[in-house]
């Protein structure tokens, strides 16, 4: 026992050794560049307030990424599977006619864990919950700046 008490010991010591760790400044924490000590309020933003119809979706950055909704939600909650706004006017066949609703993409009819290669009739499992990856557009400015480009 004494043998491998001693043995631990000198395997820790060149570890515990080292020069000291500088700290790090606290301003450096977080992504606002302020003491995470001060609470600043969050920049005001408004929602989107057009109607269905009225504008057109913008240029999306990355074609991964799910389109931005381009008009009010607030008339449309809560969504529910058997109470969904969006549903009732984009469950619409493609493709895309100018003046229309966007249609829902086939992805959302297919069921991935038991069934992937078949395309259903109905929204497959929770992807009647459109806000889980669809967010209502705004005039927030971004939080953190960013460089991507396709």
């Amino acid at each position: 026992m004494r043998h491998s008490i001693l043995l631990l010991t000198l395997c820790a010591a060149p570890v515990l050794a080292g020069p000291p760790v500088k700290p790090v400044p606290d301003r450096d924490l977080g992504l606002s560049r302020t003491s995470v000590f001060e609470v600043t309020p969050p920049p005001l933003f408004h929602d989107e307030a057009s109607a269905p119809g009225e504008k057109s979706l913008p240029k999306r950055i990355n074609k991964e990424y799910p389109p931005v909704i381009p008009h009010a939600v607030a008339d449309f909650l809560p969504i529910t599977q058997s109470a969904n706004g969006c549903v009732d006017c984009h469950a619409v066949p493609g493709p895309k006619q100018k003046g229309e609703a966007t249609p829902i993409p086939a992805s959302h009819y297919v069921d991935l864990r038991r069934v992937p290669v078949v395309k259903g009739e109905a929204l497959v499992g929770a992807r009647y919950v459109c806000l889980s990856c669809h967010v209502p557009r705004t005039d927030a400015p971004p939080l953190v700046a960013s460089t991507f480009r396709r």
